[in-house]
């Protein structure tokens, strides 16, 4: 079953921003108060009662006997922007380097206590010119 609502939100979902929106065209943001699987409490700025929903049969009513759409702020697709080619590409020095240090070799005493080395039958070796 899809999750609707707050229904399994958990406890964070308390004071969780929601957009209701009417048959109408009327769209009012709204602070959930209280919710529970069929029934959610929000207040809304300009309106000066609490606003009641209740959901039958996946459907959101408000007290009007309206259906309403509820769209919470964690229903929302957050697009995460795509990183810049700039962000991706290290700086052609420091490639440079790193692509020298991969065919020049190692310091065998610098790393020495750092790794260790296994030949291809699994066995230690002290260092990898053994």
């Amino acid at each position: 079953m899809e999750r609707q609502g707050l229904v399994g939100a958990g406890s964070w979902a308390h004071h969780e921003i929601v957009t209701i929106s009417y048959p109408n065209g009327t769209v009012l943001q709204a602070i959930v108060l209280s919710h529970d699987e069929h029934e959610i409490r929000a207040n809304a700025s300009g309106c000066d009662d609490v606003l009641a929903f209740t959901r039958i049969h996946d459907t959101w009513i408000s007290e009007e006997i309206d259906p309403v759409t509820m769209t919470f702020e964690w229903q929302r697709n957050r697009r995460v922007p795509a990183p810049s080619e700039d962000h991706c590409v290290c700086p052609k020095d420091l490639a440079v380097r790193l692509i020298q240090s991969l065919f020049s070799g190692y310091d065998e005493e610098a790393v020495a206590d750092t790794f260790c080395v296994f030949d291809p039958g699994g066995k230690q070796r002290s260092s990898p010119a053994d």
